[in-house]
């Protein structure tokens, strides 16, 4: 596996409307590091040869451009415009990827806490049985709506939480990132497996959160101050 070209796309297009701020979430500062690099430090740790995509909003390039400059010296990454949904910004850049044979990636630039050595698996499995997507089981007592206001239990035992990375041969996703969006397409496991491809989990972190709201920052400060690595 180590011959094979590896590329992580870094989404972080979004407008973080949620955070409550004027500023995107992806440029408020975590530990002094602006939130969207945090992931694209992590991956540098797993490969220090991984190439970096960072989907971005179009005006923000010069922006992205100083953060990446300063952060990765070394070069090896590039900038790709974002789209009016997530599925389009991940279609943009599958598309900018001309290595057929590379796997790829697919990380929101919100989540900071993923861990260098659950990288490496992921792309163990990967490489192995096509793709690897991390979930964490759900911890939450869950209900299903049936109707009005009535709802049934369901047996939380079956159902997982699914995060980010989700790592995929890049000949699989330039073809199933060439057809139109759907409001189904949440995750790129999604895509996929709406696609015919059969998916396959890899053991999360509870850490690996998605921050959204400011109370997401709140917990993301407590990890840090907690000693997590980041």
């Amino acid at each position: 596996m180590k011959e094979v070209k590896k590329v992580a796309i870094l989404v972080a297009a979004g407008s973080g409307t949620r955070m409550g701020s004027n500023i995107p979430k992806q440029f408020h500062k975590l530990a002094g590091i602006p939130l969207a690099i945090h992931p694209g430090i992590q991956f540098r740790k797993f490969d220090s040869e991984i190439e970096l995509i960072y989907v971005i909003a179009s005006g923000s390039a010069q922006i992205w451009e100083n953060y990446l400059k300063e952060y990765f010296p070394e070069g090896g990454w590039r900038l790709c415009m974002g789209g009016k949904s997530r599925y389009e910004s991940v279609r943009n850049g599958v598309r900018s990827i001309q290595h057929k044979h590379s796997l790829v990636a697919i990380h929101d630039g919100a989540r900071p806490f993923i861990d260098p050595s659950q990288i490496e698996k992921a792309f163990s499995l990967a490489f192995y049985k096509g793709n690897a997507v991390f979930s964490v089981p759900a911890k939450d007592s869950l209900r299903k709506i049936t109707g009005g206001e009535s709802s049934e239990f369901v047996d939380r035992s079956q159902y997982h939480y699914i995060q980010t990375p989700q790592i995929f041969w890049q000949k699989d996703l330039q073809k199933i990132y060439e057809q139109e969006d759907d409001i189904r397409f949440t995750d790129d496991a999604t895509v996929m497996e709406l696609s015919g491809y059969s998916i396959h989990l890899i053991e999360g972190s509870y850490k690996n959160i998605k921050i959204t709201t400011p109370e997401d920052w709140i917990i993301a400060e407590r990890f840090i101050e907690s000693g997590a690595e980041i």
